[in-house]
């Protein structure tokens, strides 16, 4: 690989401590112009910090940058932009209640004297949005918007910079299978243009679909980087985490079958409610995983939170255990044993400023049948290390704030807060977005060890392979309504039944 005629950027022995973690270890990286050079590792392999570093959000403690053959100590966000640098992060930086036409243009909007100029921004914008397949009023608040919608307009804001390097962090995480097409053929487009695409994702099939090269980080360092064409998922795979943790995940991978399964413990009947479900029905019995599958915008998206009381329904029935459930509200759903592990961990799903012990405890206090029970912050320590154990959490000590952990420990405690209530029914709702390949596989194990207890599971997922390799059964959601129970189904099938 060239380091010096052809390449945009170059970085030597980079690294990066956070007190006791070394989040970057003497990385040496290259980077091509006009390409699309795809980074992928296991959470708190590095990523983020390099993508941070390159975006001035962090200063590297040592090491040097190349940029067009000139040496950067650090690089501030005002030389990035100077110097052509676009990043869009997976965790969305927008204002939730000011318009998309602001959102696409934040502190540069095109004025004529003092005033702010729509015209303008609306034609540059127009055709930017057009491209990547989205139809949305640049005059309708942001915040109500899908967070689909969101991460694509998220995007628009970095393209409309016509940036000389694109970052994109996990860009298709909240988008459904064809918005994610439409998404990844604009970036095989975008070196034609002059952009070299730095591209950051879980996803192997898109790294695979979309990467010309592509570099496996692993505990801060740079395992390997080389053309896609000489490179396997397998390779791939076992760059990441290692030969050993390769062959478990493999393993995890394949499906045993079936397990032995109960009674029914969830029976839903024409459930409607306000939004996008209008005449969904399924059934769950304990010991079953059951999959629903449908694209963003078909109810399968709001089938969960229905479920669980935080949409209301406006028609059908919903019983648990053959008794029908006449007051649905999240409060009833925990005192009834109904877990929600929720799409988005970040708004909904976990308190980001509190510690790792108050986010284990809260369901379990809060859903209390005779009041709130008496409580000790040594008590909730001991819960919370007996829960880190359990679920394998990677964390310094139980009182760090969960907002510091990495996206699979997060949803770790996500799903161990729940499961403290010891619910007869889970509800999980894109469990895995954003999350690295090692600690997909092991939430999978997870999750099969729930149904295997004998609970229910009802899981929602926008990755296809996730819901043919791990549910028993699958209903198909289109219009709102229940289109197809399908089980023993690969992904190509399902993936036709979703878009017929």
């Amino acid at each position: 690989m060239s380091k010096s005629t052809h390449g945009v950027i170059s970085v030597r022995s980079l690294s990066k401590r956070y007190g006791g973690v070394q989040a970057l270890n003497n990385l040496d990286l290259d980077l091509e112009r006009n390409i699309v050079h795809a980074i992928v590792g296991e959470n708190g392999a590095g990523k983020s910090t390099f993508m941070k570093i390159l975006s001035g959000g962090v200063t590297p403690d040592s090491g040097s940058i190349k940029i067009d053959g000139t040496n950067y100590p650090e690089i501030t966000v005002q030389l990035a932009r100077k110097l052509g640098m676009g990043i869009m992060y997976q965790e969305l930086r927008l204002f939730q209640h000011r318009d998309v036409l602001t959102n696409l243009f934040p502190d540069r909007e095109i004025r004529r004297g003092p005033f702010i100029s729509n015209k303008p921004m609306e034609e540059i914008a127009r055709p930017v949005l057009e491209s990547i397949g989205l139809e949305v009023d640049l005059h309708a608040v942001l915040g109500d918007l899908a967070i689909s919608d969101q991460q694509l307009i998220e995007l628009a804001r970095v393209i409309i910079e016509k940036p000389k390097l694109l970052i994109l962090d996990e860009p298709t995480s909240a988008l459904n299978a064809r918005e994610s097409d439409r998404l990844l053929e604009l970036v095989r487009l975008l070196p034609a243009q002059g952009t070299t695409v730095l591209y950051v994702s879980h996803r192997l099939d898109e790294v695979f679909s979309v990467a010309d090269q592509i570099s496996v980080m692993r505990n801060g360092s740079l395992v390997f980087s080389r053309p896609t064409k000489e490179l396997d998922r397998t390779t791939v795979i076992t760059g990441i985490v290692g030969e050993e943790k390769s062959h478990r995940i493999a393993n995890t991978e394949r499906r045993d079958g079936a397990q032995s399964q109960s009674g029914m413990l969830l029976d839903v009947r024409n459930l409607k409610n306000y939004g996008q479900i209008q005449d969904v029905s399924l059934n769950v019995r304990g010991g079953e995983i059951v999959g629903v599958a449908g694209l963003i915008g078909s109810g399968a998206d709001e089938l969960l939170e229905t479920l669980f009381g935080a949409k209301p329904k406006s028609g059908g029935a919903i019983f648990l255990e053959g008794k029908e459930c006449s007051s649905i509200s999240p409060q009833n759903s925990v005192r009834d044993k109904v877990a929600l592990v929720p799409a988005d961990r970040k708004r909904v799903g976990l308190m980001m400023e509190r510690s790792v012990a108050d986010n284990f405890s809260h369901v379990a206090v809060g859903g209390h049948k005779h009041g709130t029970p008496l409580i000790t912050r040594a008590g909730l320590a001991t819960r919370a290390k007996r829960l880190v154990e359990r679920f394998g959490v990677k964390t310094e000590h139980v009182d760090i704030r969960v907002g510091n952990l990495s996206g699979g420990n997060q949803q770790k405690v996500v799903i161990g807060k729940w499961l403290e209530i010891n619910p007869r029914l889970v509800l999980l709702d894109d469990p895995t977005r954003g999350v690295d390949i090692g600690a997909k596989s092991e939430l999978f194990r997870l999750i099969r060890e729930i149904a295997d207890s004998g609970k229910g599971v009802l899981f929602r997922s926008t990755e296809i392979a996730e819901l043919t390799n791990l549910c028993d059964r699958i209903y198909v959601i289109k219009n709102g309504e229940t289109r197809r129970e399908v089980s023993e189904v690969d992904e190509a099938e399902l993936i036709k039944l979703i878009n017929e």
